[in-house]
């Protein structure tokens, strides 16, 4: 397995996998959107490829806080296709995930999973996270997702 910076050209297999969990950007939604986060300095996505096959992704952000005097690391998506994540490539990914925030002199990683995910929940928690307090959120745009299957 190999983990590598996505490009433009993960874009297919990285839309693809968004799609396994309910989502539904189309395929130029997604080129757009990965175009946007590569841009951005404190911003990485890396993919994680099995004979050349994209099999996961890892979205991470730096982000500097008022109350704390180093960044705080967030993961915004972590991604395995389900024929795959038996390999352990979330925990590789996570992983690398954590080096790379280190690099960028993140205190914590801060990662959200959506509550009706229980066995990311389970993943998580296995590997050193902790469930946290309360988190609340306003939508300020309406999207719908589509149910996984």
């Amino acid at each position: 397995m190999n983990i590598r910076p996505a490009t433009l050209e993960d874009a297919e297999r990285i839309n693809a996998l968004c799609q396994t969990l309910g989502y539904s950007p189309t395929l130029e939604q997604t080129e757009e959107q990965l175009s946007r986060v590569m841009k951005q300095q404190r911003d990485a996505l890396f993919v994680a490829e099995v004979c050349d096959l994209v099999v996961g992704f890892i979205t991470l952000h730096t982000v500097d806080v008022v109350h704390d005097v180093q960044p705080w690391g967030r993961i915004s998506s972590l991604v395995v296709d389900e024929n795959f994540r038996d390999m352990t490539i979330g925990k590789q990914l996570l992983d690398h995930a954590e080096i790379y925030l280190k690099q960028q002199n993140c205190m914590r990683i801060e990662v959200t999973s959506h509550i009706s995910r229980e066995e990311a929940h389970g993943f998580y928690l296995h590997l050193g996270y902790r469930i946290t307090p309360l988190r609340f959120i306003k939508l300020l745009a309406q999207r719908v997702l589509v149910a996984a299957s």
